[in-house]
């Protein structure tokens, strides 16, 4: 949703300033109608930019993301205009408020995924060709300020974006450089390491792990074994710049906090009653199969998701195919067309709705927690001014949302006083004391837990109570034996 949408009084305002829109989820072409894209009569109002700039088999990663966005708004900033970011995924918006991310690149028209030899494995069932990589839409227009209006769902995966945030920085180290392996030293082959993180798929989690523990014990220490993804580019970013990257996360520390323009960001959080919202996202779904959602999602599985599995069990955690609806869709896209039509094709059918339908009200959920727990809560950081318009009432739309977003945006761009309050930041003592690299191992589970937080969570898990019950169950057992064993004591458990 965007207010230009409502042009107007918005306009005698704003015309002078803000006439461009910045995507942040609508990026690939195609799957215009599951990712809700603007319409060419919307693109035709206000001038949109990082739309449809992807084939689907690219990807795409959050720094790719921070150096193109970082481009246009600076551009429109010399010519003295506002862009509006719309979206979208949190740690995407975050790249562009915050001084954060590892790398730095100068050559914002290059893919970071172009410049990786592996490319995670990505393309090994791909028949596309790589080289259309090369060929994305080059975009130049970018503020002094900059407005982020936050809608009130999204179609991109929180998890992957997480995991994007640690990307890798291209440069040249020498050959050999001589670390400390935990407790004894050894000089680690740069080459050989190289190798073996371009052939990864040959080796286990532990071994992978043993490998970033030879050159950063710290990293390792603060990363699982099984996250496989963040330990691989924990390695690149020391093959690649030879820094560890624990000491090069320390010292961000000091500036991902600040924000990248301070006094020239605010954001519009649209918000709604969570029944009203739920009953908004069903509609939405209803609305996508109507339009013909259906067709679409069938179109894009032949052409572009069908020949990647070819045998492979399906991936939904990469690039496009992160989209809500593929994933949730999946077992029917899979039927042959002769069985799509029987009952059990119907029945599928109608259970991928439903699945769908709740998939976006969770990540509907998700998103406003991540507001919450990223900017409002967040112990660390400076944060932007950010102002909650309440969409749940439509009869209320231009008191609660029009006006109140008019006003708001009319004060910031003439540095005048705003009748409206912004949020309240709330950080609980609890907050500030996490620490969310501690490592943590549970006696009862045998794990290793990543986290203050994620470790207060397993130990109130059912899982973590399961584990619990059945070794006590198991004690019992064995106390009930040895009791048996003893001469005298078999009748008399018996009798219990």
């Amino acid at each position: 949703m965007s207010v230009f949408q409502c042009p107007g009084k918005l306009e005698k305002i704003l015309t002078a300033h803000v006439r461009r829109v910045l995507h942040v989820n609508n990026i690939y072409k195609g799957l215009d109608i599951v990712t809700a894209k603007a319409s060419r009569q919307e693109r035709e109002l206000v001038k949109h930019h990082l739309l449809d700039i992807l084939e689907p088999h690219q990807v795409f990663t959050v720094v790719d993301f921070r150096a193109r966005s970082l481009k246009i708004i600076d551009n429109l900033t010399k010519q003295g205009k506002i862009p509006i970011i719309v979206g979208g995924t949190n740690y995407y918006i975050e790249s562009i408020v915050y001084q954060i991310l590892v790398e730095h690149t100068d050559d914002t028209e290059e893919l970071l995924w172009d410049r990786s030899k592996r490319k995670r494995d990505f393309y090994e069932t791909d028949p596309i060709n790589e080289e259309s990589n090369k060929k994305l839409a080059k975009e130049s227009d970018n503020p002094k300020n900059v407005v982020v209006l936050k809608q009130e769902t999204e179609d991109k995966s929180e998890k992957q974006n997480l995991e994007d945030q640690e990307s890798i920085l291209n440069s040249e180290i020498k050959d050999n450089i001589s670390f400390t392996k935990y407790e004894e030293d050894k000089v680690i082959d740069r080459e050989t390491l190289k190798q073996d993180v371009d052939n990864e798929s040959k080796f286990t989690n532990e071994e992978i792990h043993s490998k970033l523990k030879a050159i950063d014990p710290v990293m390792a220490s603060r990363l699982h074994p099984n996250n496989r993804r963040k330990i691989l580019r924990a390695i690149e970013v020391w093959l690649k710049t030879g820094r560890r990257h624990s000491e090069v996360l320390d010292e961000q520390k000091t500036s991902e906090g600040q924000l990248r323009r301070p006094g020239a960001t605010i954001i519009l959080w649209l918000k709604c009653e969570q029944s009203v919202h739920d009953e908004r996202l069903n509609a939405r779904v209803d609305s996508m199969l109507e339009e013909g959602l259906i067709d679409e999602l069938l179109d894009f599985h032949d052409r572009h998701n069908k020949q990647r599995m070819d045998g492979n069990p399906p991936d939904y955690t990469k690039g496009v195919f992160q989209t809500l609806g593929l994933k949730e869709f999946h077992q029917y896209l899979m039927l042959p067309a002769e069985e799509k039509n029987t009952e059990e094709g119907k029945k599928l059918l109608q259970e991928s709705i439903a699945n769908m339908k709740l998939g976006t009200r969770r990540y509907a959920r998700r998103q406003n927690k991540m507001v919450r727990g990223r900017f409002l809560e967040h112990p660390s950081r400076e944060v932007p001014p950010i102002y909650e318009l309440d969409t749940t009432d439509l009869t209320k739309w231009d008191e609660e949302v029009k006006n109140k977003a008019f006003n708001i945006i009319d004060s910031f761009i003439n540095a005048s006083p705003c009748q409206h309050e912004p949020l309240k930041q709330f950080i609980s003592d609890d907050k500030r004391s996490i620490d969310g690299h501690s490592s943590n191992y549970c006696d009862v589970c045998e794990r290793l837990i990543i986290g203050d937080k994620e470790f207060s969570i397993h130990l109130n898990s059912h899982k973590h109570m399961r584990v619990i019950k059945r070794k006590k169950r198991i004690a019992l057992q064995l106390e009930k034996q040895k009791l048996a064993a003893k001469p005298g004591n078999y009748e008399k458990l018996e009798s219990e």
